[in-house]
């Protein structure tokens, strides 16, 4: 499903990060189960909405921190067994020095 219009190839990894959506107000705070240069899917019971801003940061272990401006890509409120709720968020913005750290680090 959602795996044929991925571009990057995903890395099962746990990061921490950071994410404020588009009102600006609090801090959210997610666990990624996969990350790939292009994007993340963020583990949570709190979901946003398909299309939605934020602005994440977190830590390139070895390649220090990444901001991104992001939307969410797709929701999964109903996962089915062996599954965790979340969300895919795409990078929209990236730098190409923390692309190139995202890229080393999953290589590892």
């Amino acid at each position: 499903m959602v795996s044929d219009q991925r571009r990057e190839e995903r890395a099962a990894v746990e990061a921490r990060f950071s994410a404020r959506d588009s009102s600006g107000a609090g801090t959210l705070t997610f666990t990624s189960a996969d990350v790939s240069s292009g994007g993340a899917f963020l583990k949570s019971d709190l979901l946003l909405e398909q299309g939605e801003p934020l602005s994440l940061h977190f830590e390139v272990p070895g390649g220090g921190p990444v901001t991104a401006q992001a939307r969410v890509a797709w929701v999964r409120r109903f996962p089915q067994a062996g599954q965790v709720a979340g969300m895919g968020v795409e990078f929209l913005s990236l730098k190409d020095t923390e692309r190139a750290a995202i890229v080393r680090w999953l290589a590892r």
